[in-house]
């Protein structure tokens, strides 16, 4: 049996403590942010190590309410999640994330049920995609790898037509302006209206009540979303957009 092969019925890998995970992603912002919510706690510790290994920064929750605010904190690349959990199940935190309008957030769901119904209910939910217990890991990474390609495809599409409209003297047209903001959640939204008033970060933490570092994360989150270059280029982007940006009524 290969060094990374893991069953859900056999945990053939060491089990990593879970404050070692988040002390081994230190520093690892160059690598796809994956978020496991999974609450059977040797399963999610085995996957975990299994994706660390295979080189992603990973973040685990033990139920979907966890997940939800460490999503509201944090935007993770693609989202793993088991269906039937405690407090809020893997449906309601998926419409959850969708009213977030997280466009960039995959999900895939992990589940012991293997009904057609079910998997056709989530899938016309929207999911990415959807994995039944037990897994082997080389299913699991080719599922996660298969959609990581396809979300920096489609972010290199958007950055493109980002950076042609912020180099280019001219009006940003509104089916720009429409296919950029369209890639922001709601509170990404609110942080560029207010950068595209000349704001400080201090400022706007100020007026929506938030704190500078959340307010730096929504900046890093815009900024790799629409792969920008450059210390400031969320504001030349603000600057340009803004005719199109109305005041946040939320």
């Amino acid at each position: 049996m290969e060094a990374t092969k893991i069953l859900y019925e056999k945990h053939t890998l060491k089990t990593l403590p879970e404050y070692y995970l988040r002390k081994y992603n230190n520093n690892m912002e160059s690598k796809s942010k994956v978020l496991l919510i999974e609450d059977e706690t040797i399963l999610r510790e085995n996957l975990a190590e299994l994706l660390v290994l295979h080189g992603y920064d990973v973040n685990t929750a033990n139920d979907g309410l966890e997940g939800l605010e460490m999503i509201s904190r944090d935007t993770p690349d693609l989202i793993i999640c088991d269906i039937k959990m405690p407090k809020m199940d893997g449906y309601e935190l998926f419409e959850k994330v969708k009213e977030m309008n997280e466009n960039f957030i995959f999900f895939i769901f992990l589940s012991a049920k293997v009904e057609k119904e079910d998997v056709r209910y989530g899938m016309n939910l929207g999911a990415d995609d959807y994995l039944t217990k037990p897994i082997s890991s080389r299913d699991l990474i080719q599922a996660v790898e298969a959609r990581l390609n396809l979300r920096s495809k489609l972010i290199k599409e958007v950055s493109k037509r980002v950076e042609n409209s912020i180099q280019e003297d001219r009006v940003i047209s509104q089916e720009e302006a429409e296919t950029i903001l369209g890639n922001l959640s709601k509170s990404e939204l609110r942080v560029l209206y207010h950068v595209a008033q000349e704001k400080s970060t201090q400022e706007i933490a100020d007026q929506i009540f938030l704190s500078p570092k959340t307010i730096e994360n929504h900046r890093h989150n815009i900024s790799k979303k629409l792969n920008l270059k450059g210390g400031h280029s969320v504001l030349a982007l603000a600057l340009k957009i803004k005719p199109y940006l109305t005041a946040p009524s939320f």
